[in-house]
């Protein structure tokens, strides 16, 4: 009885899928359409108080039990893919691939941008200024270190305005290629995060030496390169470079944000 009704149940779900499926493709013609005026116009594709609004209406109308944050997600990267199909839009960020300001860029831009890592803060108001980008997003403000001093200055010399702001917590997470902490031999990460961490490493790490890096992501990189060695970092740096969380939250400071 129960197998026959897992089967009915899974059937039912089959065609709801389909009905997803379709919907999402009659959207993508009317995008395909509202992208042809724009162009015609000359408007910009990407609106995003628009963008904003659309999210926050869909989450005050939705009666679950599709959880809210998970609601958000799905509907970045449809707004995201239809972007994308009425003009590819390219983003610079600062920081290689798996820092936290690519782990901004994604939750604002969605995964169907094409993002493009600076290596600085300033470069990334260059690729902008000389519309190799359209978009850049740096990081602003921590709430533990303060104002971001490199985006202030560059402000000042800039004429390029802030058209969005998106706030994440930061969550420092230990990781290497292992399902262990036997066998590390050192520990890699950014001076900030080692400060933010000093109270985890000091009670269980107090013999390895921490090497400090010039950013979170690449300490997940070396750990990935390094058998022995283990990275703290965030968990999308974890994702990018395959690697193994062994402790999370490992942070003093549990509510630390950074805005963007």
């Amino acid at each position: 009885m129960s197998a026959r009704k897992l089967n009915r149940l899974r059937s039912q779900i089959d065609r709801l899928d389909q009905k997803i499926l379709g919907l999402l493709n009659d959207r993508s013609r009317v995008v395909l359409q509202v992208g042809k005026i724009k162009e015609a116009s000359r408007k910009e594709v990407y609106a995003p108080q628009r963008e904003k609004d659309l999210l926050d209406r869909l989450t005050r109308r939705n009666g679950g039990p599709f959880p809210n944050h998970a609601l958000r997600a799905v509907f970045r990267e449809i707004l995201s893919a239809s972007r994308a199909l009425q003009s590819p839009l390219k983003v610079a960020y600062f920081g290689p691939a798996g820092s936290f300001t690519n782990l901004a860029a994604l939750k604002q831009f969605g995964r169907s941008t094409d993002l493009a890592p600076e290596p600085s803060i300033s470069k990334v108001f260059d690729a902008v200024e000389h519309d190799r980008a359209r978009f850049g997003v740096v990081p602003i403000e921590n709430s533990t270190e303060g104002i971001v001093g490199a985006t202030l200055d560059a402000f000042v010399d800039s004429t390029l305005n802030i058209v969005a702001e998106i706030t994440l917590p930061i969550s420092h997470h230990l990781m290497a290629r292992g399902s262990s902490l036997k066998g590390i031999r050192k520990i890699y990460s950014h001076p900030q995060a080692i400060a933010q961490c000093r109270t985890w490493l000091d009670e269980n790490a107090p013999n390895l030496p921490v090497v400090e890096v010039e950013n979170t992501a690449r300490a997940a990189e070396r750990a990935a390169e390094e058998p022995d060695a283990a990275g703290i970092a965030g968990e999308h740096a974890a994702e990018v470079y395959g690697l193994k969380i062994l402790r999370r939250n490992i942070e003093d400071n549990p509510n630390n944000r950074t805005r963007f």
